[in-house]
């Protein structure tokens, strides 16, 4: 007896081992939030774009500043003319001035007074570089929301297929059960037939939960441009044990756990909305653009005045054929008389854009409170509905256990026990699903929010 059993131990290690080592080849890959969001960050092209815009927002600020400096300009210019001017006396002639003629010299530049036409520019210019910054920031918390999302719905997939493997072993349990019953002529043939329904049903829906799983990578890895080394053709959870039956597994996918990540969002539930949320700000900066822009063009219906001088050398001096050295000073003034009101209307023009980016913040705004605090209220919802699904699931699996118990004696039908079975599996995923919507009203309110207090960060 004692052989038999050693037989067995060593059949059972052996089994053991080679399993263990086919999920060891074959590797399990962990997916976390965390890394998943930074490579979100890192790689988001509409981050980098409106990046590159801001820089170039940047640029053109800094340039503006340079209408407030003097100019200096090398001018350089020759020409040549068929005939010059002479006078003739008698038998003498004179030419004044020479066929060719020549002039270069730097020369220099600065607006006196220009009715604050450069200030207007200036001013205009920083308002488009922050609101391209802020476009910028709020595009990296939009790229940070959508792949917390993605991957919200790689765990609800993970946790599907967990809990209806869950089920399918206990499918498999009561139709070997069956299966011996029926033969020993305690069970009819329907009870079997039922048994391997219920069987059969696990797999399928654990079929159609990888396939979920594998479009839900892919759109995970789209968007944190990494595939991890996972082959998204048909992965399962790395907590399903391998079946002979099943189709062969592309990978063993492990996530964070659902109340780990639940733990991890719990402070944004105390989060206030953000005033400053960046998408806001951004739309002030537009209107402060245009506000500015609008009065540097107002600036054209006032006297410009200008200073200019430079130091020439020139060929010919006047009627005389030398070089000679030449320096200039002037101030000019210029002042529209009439030009249609082609500059009113410009301005007006600018004035009424700054009107529509003010309109589109409290559009915006509305939008956005209004997304906030729905996702708020939700969380006092989803709370008793998660207390409450874990009262079913208690309930479920004892009634569960009590019905097959029942069947078994042949006081039920099996009909029943497959009821019972997934009445418990519909429960867990229920609860599992509120969490998952739990999980998408945090992230929604650390994209929208902050903390009361003090400015929000990258929540990672």
């Amino acid at each position: 007896m004692t052989k038999i059993k050693s037989i067995f131990f060593a059949l059972f290690f052996t089994l053991a081992v080679f399993t263990a080592g086919g999920r060891a080849a074959d590797g399990v890959s962990a997916l976390t939030l965390a890394q998943c969001s930074r490579d979100a960050l890192a790689h988001s092209p509409r981050v980098k774009q409106l990046r590159a815009r801001a820089a170039a927002q940047k640029r053109l600020y800094q340039s503006a500043g340079a209408a407030y400096y003097p100019s200096l300009y090398f001018d350089a210019g020759g020409g040549w003319v068929s005939q010059t001017p002479e006078i003739n006396l008698g038998p003498l002639s004179m030419k004044f001035g020479d066929n060719w003629s020549y002039s270069a010299g730097p020369s220099l530049e600065y607006i006196l007074f220009d009715y604050g036409g450069r200030s207007g520019a200036a001013a205009s210019a920083r308002s488009a570089w922050q609101a391209a910054e802020r476009e910028a920031a709020f595009a990296q918390k939009t790229a940070l929301l959508d792949a917390r999302r993605a991957y919200f719905k790689v765990q609800e997939d993970l946790e599907n297929i967990y809990l209806t493997a869950g089920q399918l072993k206990a499918a498999q349990k009561q139709l070997a059960d069956v299966r011996a019953a029926f033969k020993a002529g305690g069970k009819s043939r329907l009870d079997v037939s039922l048994a391997l329904k219920q069987e059969l049903k696990a797999r399928v829906n654990i079929s159609a939960a990888r396939s979920a799983l594998g479009a839900h990578l892919r759109d995970l890895f789209t968007l944190t441009g990494s595939d991890y080394g996972i082959d998204p053709l048909y992965p399962t959870d790395w907590r399903a044990a391998p079946d002979a039956r099943d189709t062969p597994a592309t990978a063993f996918v492990r996530a964070d756990g659902l109340e780990e990540t639940l733990k991890t969002f719990a402070p944004f539930s105390a989060f206030i909305f953000d005033e400053d949320i960046p998408a806001l700000a951004a739309l002030e900066d537009m209107e402060r653009y245009y506000s500015s822009l609008a009065r540097s063009l107002e600036a054209g219906l006032y006297p410009r005045i200008a200073l200019s001088g430079g130091a020439y050398l020139q060929y010919p001096n006047g009627p005389v054929n030398e070089n000679v050295f030449l320096g200039r000073a002037g101030i000019s003034m210029r002042m529209p008389l009439y030009e249609a009101s082609k500059t009113r209307g410009q301005s007006a023009a600018q004035k009424n854009m700054a009107e529509a980016e003010r309109r589109r913040k409290e559009d915006l705004g509305e939008s956005l409170r209004n997304m906030f605090f729905s996702s708020q209220g939700m969380l006092g919802a989803l709370k008793d509905q998660a207390r409450l699904a874990q009262g079913m699931i208690a309930a479920a699996r004892e009634a569960a256990a009590l019905t097959y118990e029942a069947y078994k004696a042949g006081s039920l039908t099996f009909l029943e026990v497959d009821n019972a079975n997934l009445a418990l599996l519909e429960s867990q995923i229920a609860l599992a699903d509120i969490y998952i919507q739990t999980l998408g009203n945090m992230a929604v309110l650390d994209n929208l929010g902050r903390a009361a207090g003090q400015l929000t960060g990258d929540n990672l």
